[in-house]
């Protein structure tokens, strides 16, 4: 990852560089480029900026804006699942030594089939938070821990700017978590209480306040994006912000708000509310549906287009890198291809007879026992699944296998074309909600994937 350009100061030309002139990518069919990312979630935007960064000609195809606008706000890269629950914050391993010990405990964990470019990983997050420099504040060598909005807390290697002044590690007074009064989306009491398991581990006492903010009687049932927009509204911040003031328990370092400020980090919710609190302020990571998760599409597509990136969507043929490819009828060509497709919510693994890479039909294999094999791919999805939540899932955990230089595997193990590359959810080998490591992989996979895909 040596050398990679980070960063909107440090990005190509929004048109194509003068010396790989010569391909009309404007509107009219058929589009040429050097890079195809199928998918427009965070791997296939990252494999995609990868790719402009180091002077590729890029078009991104997807179908739909796909399972990114679900995230939480916080990123996960690599937890460590290993310690106790009530081990200390501070004594956690770094995301990097957590990244390490996934590659060596999981041998087809996507960190583990790298290899040596693991150890990109934190140059990887660092080109991620600066491409999207407004949204994520920079990675730090230890992980964020942040509270749900159930009062449960979640590890991240990336967060959210509005999330990070109540990093649990770096707080060690008071918490005031603040609910609107009358409404039914959030529970400041839960939150607090729940926050209150984890004293031993560091976490600040946390105490329930409540402010008469959103009183109408519709409001009690508005949705999360809805007070998102109706605290972007001129006043609506600031008054917040008084109200937490004249409430605001003695001591209290920080004030933690639900998921909902603001859909635009340019309106700069969190921080009208914090100039007239008088305290810092931030917000909880997010349920579904997410307005974080729709903050973060936001600001994908707007990369995206700033890099002069063009984005189509529609469904894809199938063909191969260097032929001809068809999206609703419109031909696109490139030599490499990066799949990004997803698995169950992106739809890029599905279940036709047997599970089943949707657009090139790549075989899938599953792991049960330390066993993996396309055969367990065609077995009923029940018997891949477990009462237990936190077992390893096989079906959880199924998609395609890569090489080194994340090239899709066949069934027998070779690769499926020299010039194809895989990144994100569509690869086997992690359960993000077992190991807490999906976005991490998106990123890291998306970015060497579309490296590897511009010959860089």
């Amino acid at each position: 990852m040596q050398g990679l350009p980070v960063g909107p100061g440090s990005r190509v030309s929004q048109v194509w560089p003068r010396e790989r002139e010569g391909a009309d990518l404007s509107c009219e069919s058929p589009l040429h480029a050097d890079v195809l990312v199928i998918g427009g979630g965070m791997a296939g935007a990252m494999a995609a900026l990868a790719a402009r960064a180091v002077q590729a000609r890029v078009v991104l195809v997807r179908r739909a804006k796909g399972a990114t606008a679900l995230s939480s706000g916080a990123v996960g890269v690599a937890p460590d699942v290993w310690a106790a629950q009530r081990e200390p914050f501070a004594s956690r391993l770094t995301t990097m030594a957590a990244a390490r010990r996934v590659a060596a405990s999981r041998s087809e964990h996507p960190y583990a089939v790298v290899g040596g470019a693991l150890e990109g990983l934190e140059d990887a997050l660092a080109f991620a938070a600066a491409e999207l420099a407004e949204l994520f504040a920079p990675p730090q060598e230890h992980p964020s821990v942040l509270a749900t909005p159930y009062g449960a807390i979640v590890s991240c290697g990336l967060a959210q700017r509005t999330m990070v002044e109540a990093d649990l590690v770096a707080r060690r007074s008071l918490l005031a978590v603040v609910g609107f009064r009358g409404h039914l989306g959030f529970d400041a009491h839960l939150v607090a209480s729940g926050l209150a398991r984890w004293a031993e581990a560091g976490a600040p006492r946390a105490v329930a306040m409540e402010i008469d903010l959103f009183m109408r009687e519709d409001q009690a049932v508005a949705r999360p994006h809805e007070l998102a927009r109706a605290l972007e509204v001129a006043g609506a911040a600031e008054e917040a912000g008084r109200l937490v003031r004249n409430t605001l328990p003695v001591g209290a370092e920080v004030a933690l708000f639900p998921p909902v400020l603001g859909l635009s980090p340019s309106m700069r919710v969190m921080e009208r509310i914090a100039e007239a609190a008088g305290v810092p302020v931030a917000e909880t990571v997010s349920d579904v549906p997410s307005v974080p998760g729709l903050r973060l599409v936001a600001a994908l597509e707007a990369r995206l287009a700033a890099a002069g990136v063009p984005v189509i969507s529609g469904s894809l043929s199938a063909a191969e890198p260097g032929e001809p490819a068809h999206v609703d009828g419109r031909e696109v060509c490139a030599a490499s291809w990066v799949l990004a497709t997803g698995r169950y919510v992106g739809g890029g693994v599905v279940r036709r007879g047997r599970l089943r890479e949707a657009l090139l039909e790549i075989p899938v294999q599953a792991s049960e026992a330390g066993v993996s094999g396309v055969h367990l791919a065609g077995r009923p999805a029940a018997t891949l699944t477990f009462r237990e939540r936190r077992l390893a899932h096989p079906l959880m955990a199924a998609g395609i296998r890569v090489d080194r230089s994340l090239r899709p595997l066949d069934a027998a193990g070779r690769p499926v074309h020299p010039r194809l590359f895989a990144a994100g959810a569509v690869i086997g080998g992690h359960d993000a909600a077992a190991d807490g490591t999906g976005l991490g992989v998106a990123i890291l996979t998306g970015i060497l994937a579309g490296r590897a895909a511009a010959g860089a």
